[in-house]
């Protein structure tokens, strides 16, 4: 999908503001990981190598891969991105790849999240999408392309409030069930202790007896 010519400058303009706050739903972690790529680290053989260099070793299949995964997401799940990403290809190749490195970052997350905790997946992945909308609007009334909506801006805000105020129940309700089920554990671990401990101690002799050479054992 081509973009009009005076919509280009808008495009690099809104891409600014995208990338200021794509990662919005990563956690601490996430930051960590990310300053540990930036770092430079010490290799066995002592040479200092960094991301960047290691990025740039990439095969080229790996690479098509990705920003294929990347670009299927987007346009999942948010069609002005995708439009924007393409411009993005053509008149700005750096800033593109980087979009692509963020916005896998984002897709990888949630793939895994999606695996372990589908109802925190679909509440992440809205607010994603949300962030995003709030992020295109914002951008397109920097670049002048169009007057700030301040109430449909308020009404994005106030989904993307009750987003978080959503994820953060789902959030309790989870620890809710871990500490239930720690509970539980930690009764089955108390009862009958003595007689936990004396099966443990004999399973842990045993053990010690079998890997003793047969003479040993015969002396016992």
């Amino acid at each position: 999908m081509k973009m009009p010519a005076r919509l280009v400058p808008w495009a690099s303009r809104a891409f600014a503001v995208f990338l200021l706050s794509t990662t919005c739903l990563t956690s601490i972690a996430d930051d960590k990981s990310k300053a540990d790529d930036e770092s430079k680290v010490s290799t066995p053989n002592g040479k200092v190598t960094s991301a960047q260099s290691k990025e740039s070793s990439d095969s080229a299949p790996v690479l098509e891969e990705r920003e294929s995964l990347a670009l299927k997401f987007v346009e999942a799940h948010d069609a002005a991105l995708a439009s924007l990403l393409q411009v993005l290809k053509a008149m700005k190749p750096k800033e593109y790849d980087t979009a692509i490195n963020e916005i896998t970052k984002v897709r990888k997350r949630l793939e895994q999240l999606q695996s372990r905790d589908k109802p925190l997946y679909e509440v992440d992945l809205e607010g994603w999408k949300l962030q995003s909308k709030i992020d295109m609007m914002m951008a397109r009334a920097v670049a002048k392309e169009q007057t700030l909506d301040e109430k449909a801006l308020r009404e994005l805000v106030k989904k993307r409030h009750e987003n978080q105020v959503n994820r953060l129940r789902i959030e309790q309700d989870n620890l809710k069930t871990r500490e239930k089920q720690i509970h539980e554990s930690l009764e089955r671990l108390q009862k009958n202790e003595s007689e936990r401990l004396d099966q443990q101690l004999s399973a842990l002799i045993k053990k010690v007896d079998a890997k003793k050479p047969k003479s040993k054992r015969n002396d016992k």
